[in-house]
């Protein structure tokens, strides 16, 4: 069920994508060209991103883990967490991790078992179960950690919003780390809390996902705990760049610096989990964000999906290669079938968006048969289909759950806190975010999201915006300057890939590929060049003999030893 439509402001119309160029510096992007002997076209990109010489372009194009990271006793309680642990280490007890059943959750978790194996320091890392416990540290945990005489239980990705579990623990005599990066309405009752978001840190401009912050621990845990001395923190930058790249968290500042020197460490890495991962995955050579955000992540995220997600810890520490084999194969099978599931869903809940009458403004489907599991990645899905901030809701043995995903400039969060009144609990961050109700609450919810995002939308676009940062004629794209393209490098949030805006662009004949893509002939300044449209079968704009403004990302394309440009269409109009 959905939004009644008498609830429905207009007739539906699936969004377009509208283009927008951004501000123009020529005068700072010919010194950039002339500083760093790149093409002026890629000099462009840089200035209208903002960037003039300095050491913000400086570490931007030479991410540095010397030069391009903050210092970690900025990050508050990052030492206090180290010397605790250090001091339970002393007393021989072992350490308990407990983390998040997402890619952020579970690198940091294996992340951090890894670094204390290595020291020789024995740990275990619990995994709450999605769909009998639900997200967060929970009291079956604690009780069980507890009773197994842990010196110590650190909470990954969550915790921030425990209290009640926390005070478990103290009561109990189990002391508690918490780092989580989490929105921060109070300080929960740990004996060590680290969260970049709590009143008198700020670190890093907050942006940093819980794997970095386990990272920086692990910096920390260096300097104050004897038998990690001599490991490098730098070792362990594959297990972060997961979830830095799969959390989506701004690639800008320390995030890009982990992201792009994580990459490097796990495109050589050696552990038997992330090579058999790669395996699955396809990866021959070096691995891309696209590697990890399309390929590894989503296999990541299978097994918390669909059943239980302890089996990727054992994957990612363990050394053994046929069991790491064996658990990469069966990450393969669950995110298939994640993915059947995900597209039953889907499909049903775009025919139900389609079947009204009237376009809402904020989607809600729920069935009691919706996997929840799945149910936060087909929000997205409707958010792309739409561009309309959605919520699908499944049910969760007596009440609902739903996973809500906005639109740019839409604070998810914000929205659950404002409607709190219906729900049970909630949580997230400003592009997505959880809940529960009560099914009696279910439809005033509905109505209630719906008027709430209506009186949103009027000040946000209802479109998704393509934003191009120079314009160039066809004879610009070069291959030297895709080369300077690629090297700004990891792509993802607060770092888009850029994209390259052409006007009076001719089309010329057109084709459809498999059904589903659109191939066109594109003629500029006395050139020629095919575009890409993917996953379209048509666009108002793209008919022969029509002339267009495209906007695009540059791309080179390698056939039978013929070296050629190509464009990766964004919008067109």
């Amino acid at each position: 069920m959905s939004v009644p439509a008498s609830k429905l402001p207009n007739n539906f119309e699936k969004p377009t994508k509208k283009i927008t160029l951004r501000k123009q510096n020529p005068d700072i992007a010919k010194e950039i060209a002339h500083s760093y002997k790149i093409t002026e076209v890629a000099a462009k990109v840089l200035a209208a991103r903002g960037f003039k010489l300095g050491k913000e372009l400086e570490d931007f194009i030479d991410p540095s883990l010397q030069k391009g990271l903050p210092d970690p006793k900025d990050l508050k309680g990052i030492y206090d967490a180290a010397k605790l642990l250090s001091s339970v280490v002393d007393t021989n007890k072992p350490i308990a991790i407990c983390c998040d059943f997402d890619v952020d959750g579970l690198s940091g978790g294996a992340l951090l078992s890894k670094f204390l194996l290595d020291a020789n320091i024995p740990n275990k890392v619990f995994v709450p179960d999605r769909f009998n416990e639900g997200y967060g540290l929970n009291e079956r945990i604690i009780k069980e950690v507890s009773q197994a005489d842990f010196g110590l239980l650190i909470c990954i990705d969550f915790g921030t919003t425990n209290s009640k579990e926390l005070k478990l623990a103290k009561e109990l005599g189990l002391p508690t780390i918490v780092i989580d990066h989490h929105h921060v309405d109070s300080i929960p009752d740990a004996t060590v809390f680290v969260n970049p978001k709590q009143k008198g840190c700020g670190f890093c401009g907050e942006i940093l996902c819980a794997a970095g912050l386990v990272w920086y621990f692990t910096v920390a845990l260096r300097s104050v705990l004897e038998k990690a001395s001599q490991l490098k923190p730098r070792d362990y930058l594959d297990f972060a760049c997961l979830g830095t790249i799969c959390d989506m968290v701004p690639l800008i500042g320390a995030n890009r610096v982990i992201a792009k020197r994580g990459l490097e460490v796990l495109t050589n890495t050696r552990r038997a989990g992330l090579i058999a991962l790669k395996n699955v995955v396809g990866v021959r050579k070096e691995v891309t964000c696209t590697h990890v955000g399309f390929g590894i992540g989503p296999r990541l995220n299978a097994a918390g999906r669909m059943i239980n997600a302890e089996m990727v810890i054992d994957l990612l520490v363990t050394s053994d290669s046929r069991k790491a084999e064996k658990l990469s194969k069966k990450l393969d099978i669950l995110n298939k079938q994640r993915q059947t599931v995900e597209n039953d869903i889907k499909n049903i809940c775009v025919q139900k968006v389609l079947s009204l009458n009237e376009s809402p403004s904020g989607i809600v489907v729920y069935d009691q048969n919706f996997h929840t599991g799945v149910i936060g990645i087909v929000a997205q899905r409707l958010v792309e289909n739409f561009y309309r901030p959605s919520a699908v809701i499944g049910l969760d043995q007596d009440n609902y759950k739903g996973s809500v995903r906005g639109v740019s400039g839409f604070n998810v969060v914000g929205a659950l806190s404002d409607l709190r009144e219906y729900l049970i609990k909630f949580g997230g961050h400003e592009g997505a975010g959880g809940f529960s109700l009560k099914p009696e609450m279910i439809d005033k919810f509905c109505i209630a999201f719906n008027e709430y995002c209506a009186e949103k939308l009027k000040s946000i676009s209802k479109n998704p915006l393509v934003s191009v940062d120079t314009d160039v004629t066809l004879k610009d794209l070069t291959v030297d300057l895709v080369n300077d393209l690629a090297k700004f490098a990891p792509y993802g949030m607060g770092n888009p890939a850029p994209v390259i805006g052409v006007p009076n662009v001719e089309v010329g004949q057109i084709q459809v590929l498999k059904g589903e893509h659109i191939k066109a002939n594109l003629s500029n300044s006395g050139i020629t060049i095919s575009g890409f449209l993917w996953k379209n079968k048509e666009h108002p704009a793209l008919k022969t003999g029509a002339k267009v403004y495209i906007a695009g990302r540059p791309e080179i394309n390698l056939y039978n030893g013929v070296t050629s440009l190509q464009m990766n269409l964004q919008a067109v109009e």
